[in-house]
């Protein structure tokens, strides 16, 4: 039996707060006496979707709901604590961009946070912890899936220079995006301050900067809607790296929720026509419609109030406070009106929602939602099949059919190549090059698919953004020549300053000794040419440097010439394994085959992932293997660890053999852990001083406060290196390195190519990153039909054989 304070115990606070307490009250009694999580989710569902839950955070949710443990948690009573319940007026999640409502608490209007957290799709666990009586859950082990913890999300605020007396940077006809003084805070973490934000109509831009910079933060705040000044009338759909994943709603389903105003609307449908036979259920879905729309109506009012100024602005927000404090019982009053029963509203809420689906042929949108996974390959059969069922390649096509079908005029594309295998990739890259009349930003630490998609690319460096024409490689060569050229202009302008300066000090010394005042005067008249020698002398197109070229007051005469240094690479630091006792192969693979066991009636059938395999590993080899996703290389790789034991054949190590294994989901098994990576590193080795551990996490930049942050506050990229410092703690002579690249930014995946070019010890690389590969694998085998064969000409061979033929 699970109560209704086990079940808040981990709904997030933002969600637990626009939940109505009559329909709490209700929920209670409902769910009190259920064990089925099934039938606890089909109660809930509803009464969370109306809050502004997704799908993917009900998924999450519930699967973090233990209805044994639950049911002890708290005394059956359905009662529903004052503690858990905070009472808040629901907001819609594309409200974020202005302040938020006044929140409703213990019959008191207080103001809310106006700070939106940094990921919004993500469920921001910030739930009450776990009651007495709930068994303590044990500390994370290193290598171990995080448990459910709550973490309390850093707050984001965004925003951008708006007008006060116009509407351009809140409603244009165009589909530019020009916008002034963005800032963007995470905490107290400056990620973007005064920038510029601007993205061209039909233009694909390639976004670069370091693990950390805020490259996903920014896609999160313009593709959730809570960057404050971003043009209303242009869609943005942010396509996450996990999207779509781990969800088992349905294909066509997971295509139809993309459409947040009709998913709403659907909700409110569903929920008021299930609740129909129930008269407390009923009045919950009311108030839940009520709540919605009335925070609506509350949001456009303090948009209004925010833009405008002086005497407009004092009345447009006395009118927002108005609305914030009479707007649920102006619209219970107006559905109300004439004594109607809630049976009697309910038919015109009905009637309403019905009639705004027929005015945007919502009725149609199943049929066009199919209509584009069709075109995407996606057939009939998949498309009524949960989403989780499908291989990373084909969620990523459910990803973009979710984006044809909201029709967006910006793509947002969060590191969309992970998880990915070539083909995929392959067919990805083709497909967003046809999308001339879409705007795509796209993150991504792959050179070669960067550069056959991005047309420009936006650089995130010291808190600003910068734009450059061309590709990813066309950029580091303008780059590069863009900072030697500053180099020879730095060294010519101090030769010349040197050689007027050595002249000043001879003409002086001799003015001095011969008390010639005409030689003074030539002195002084040299000592402002070499003030004004302080500066550039040219301008960057090469046109002679004049000051009204310059306006406004400055400390100079000429703009200071500012060297750009060339990124520092990430300086992974792998140690060389120590020398084994037998010189020959580390690891042997003697006809080795591998099935997993099948199910269904009568005498299992067998999956055969590897079929008659021999392979010897030798110190020093540096090995890719290559392969569709699911033909078996992560079970060659464990079967290599001694992790799996073959069907047939054997697999041979060598005594006091150390192997370090980074798996492609360690870093998303690290998002939940609260301990810092000097504790983990300290538990794990405790006779390792604390020094030696900061020095060691220091060379993967992760030094300082990095260093004793909680893990799960760290970015994609940072958490990466983490795991690579903890994998590689341990002086292994094999590194099985799978999807290593992943959440890594360029300049990381250029330090690690350097590093494993100079470590002596063995690599076997599971990778789809072209550059990657090209760059560190000296062998290349590719996987195919559980065959292992090697290919000569290396990757290009394999686009050759299995991508492009």
């Amino acid at each position: 039996m699970v109560s209704i304070n086990a079940l808040l115990a981990v709904v997030p606070n933002a969600i637990k707060d626009a939940m109505d307490k009559d329909a709490l009250e209700y929920l209670g009694e409902v769910i009190a006496d259920e064990t089925d999580s099934a039938a606890v989710r089909e109660a809930a569902e509803p009464f969370l979707a109306d809050a502004g839950m997704t799908e993917s955070e009900l998924d999450s949710m519930f699967s973090r709901l233990n209805l044994s443990a639950a049911g002890n948690s708290n005394t059956a009573s359905s009662s529903v604590s004052p503690s858990a319940i905070g009472g808040q007026v629901a907001v819609p999640a594309d409200a974020g961009r202005l302040p938020q409502p006044l929140a409703l608490k213990d019959g008191v209007r207080k103001p809310s946070s106006t700070s939106t957290p940094v990921n919004e799709s993500k469920p921001a666990s910030s739930a009450s912890q776990p009651e007495t009586g709930q068994p303590k859950q044990p500390a994370s082990a290193t290598k171990k899936k995080a448990k459910s913890a709550t973490i309390a999300m850093p707050q984001v605020q965004a925003y951008s220079q708006q007008s006060r007396f116009h509407m351009e940077t809140v409603s244009t006809l165009s589909k530019d995006v020009d916008l002034k003084n963005v800032n963007v805070t995470v905490g107290d973490h400056e990620l973007l301050v005064d920038t510029r934000l601007w993205l061209k109509a039909g233009c694909h831009y390639g976004m670069v900067g370091r693990n950390g910079a805020g490259k996903s933060t920014l896609l999160s705040v313009i593709g959730n809607k809570t960057l404050v000044g971003f043009p209303e009338n242009i869609r943005t759909l942010y396509v996450q790296q996990l999207d779509v994943l781990d969800t088992d709603i349905s294909v066509v389903d997971a295509v139809l929720a993309a459409d947040s105003d009709l998913q709403k609307r659907m909700d409110d449908i569903k929920g008021i026509e299930r609740a129909l036979q129930s008269p407390k259920a009923l009045k919950a879905a009311i108030d839940a419609y009520i709540n919605r729309v009335g925070n609506e109506r509350i949001f456009l009012a303090q948009k209004t109030a925010t833009l405008r100024s002086g005497r407009r602005g004092k009345i447009a927000r006395a009118a927002a406070l108005k609305a914030e404090q009479t707007m649920l019982d102006s619209i219970r009053s107006e559905l109300y009106s004439g004594c109607k029963t809630d049976a009697d509203v309910a038919a015109d809420i009905l009637t309403t929602l019905y009639a705004q689906l027929d005015e945007t042929d919502a009725h149609s949108a199943e049929a066009q939602a199919r209509a584009i996974l069709s075109s995407l390959g996606i057939t009939e059969e998949q498309q009524d099949k949960p989403v989780s069922l499908l291989s990373g390649g084909w969620r990523m096509r459910v990803a973009l059919a979710k984006a044809m079908f909201v029709k967006p005029d910006i793509m947002l594309l969060d590191e969309c190549t992970n998880h990915l295998d070539l083909a995929a990739i392959a067919w990805l890259q083709d497909y967003l090059v046809t999308l001339e009349d879409i705007t795509i930003v796209c993150v991504s630490h792959d050179r070669d698919f960067l550069n056959a998609v991005s047309e420009e690319i936006i650089r995130l460096k010291d808190k600003q953004l910068s734009y450059h024409p061309g590709n990813y490689d066309e950029y580091e060569q303008t780059e590069d020549e863009l900072r030697k050229k500053k180099e020879r202009q730095y060294a010519s302008l101090e030769r010349r300053r040197e050689h007027v300066k050595k002249s000043i000090d001879n003409f002086m010394k001799h003015a001095r000794s011969t008390n010639d005042s005409k030689v003074l005067g030539q002195m002084a008249s040299r000592k402002k040419k070499l003030d004004r020698m302080a500066g550039l002398d040219k301008t960057e197109d090469g046109k002679r440097f004049k000051l009204s070229y310059w306006a406004g007051f400055h400390d100079t005469m000429r703009p200071e010439l500012k060297l750009e240094r060339a990124e520092k690479e990430v300086d992974f630091s792998i140690p060389q394994p120590e020398a084994m006792r037998n010189t020959g192969p580390l690891v042997s693979l003697k006809a080795i085959s591998f099935a997993y066991p099948g199910s269904g009636s009568g005498k299992p059938k067998q999956h055969a992932v590897l079929d008659n395999i021999s392979m010897s590993i030798m110190m020093g080899d540096h090995i890719a293997l290559l392969g569709l996703n699911g033909c078996g290389k992560s079970t060659l790789v464990n079967i290599i660890k001694g992790d799996l034991k073959p069907t047939k054949g054997a697999v041979e190590q060598q005594a006091r053999l150390r192997i370090g294994h980074y798996t492609q989901h360690f870093v998303d098994e690290l998002t939940g852990v609260q301990e810092s990576g000097l504790s983990l590193l300290t538990r794990d080795y405790p006779d390792t001083k604390e020094g030696e551990i900061r020095k060691w996490l220091g060379s993967f930049e992760l030094s300082g406060s990095l260093a004793t942050r909680p893990v799960h506050t760290l970015s994609g990229g940072q958490r990466a290196r983490m795991a690579m410092a903890i994998m590689l703690f341990s002086n292994p002579h094999i590194l099985l390195l799978d999807e290593v690249t992943n959440h890594l930014d360029m300049y990381a995946v250029q330090g690690l190519i350097a590093a494993i070019n100079e470590y002596e010890g063995t690599v076997i690389l599971v990778s789809h990153d072209r550059h990657f590969v090209r760059e560190t694998a000296d062998e290349v085998y590719a996987l195919n039909n559980g065959k292992l064969a090697l290919l000569e000409e290396g990757i290009d061979e394999y686009i050759d054989r299995y991508i492009e033929s």
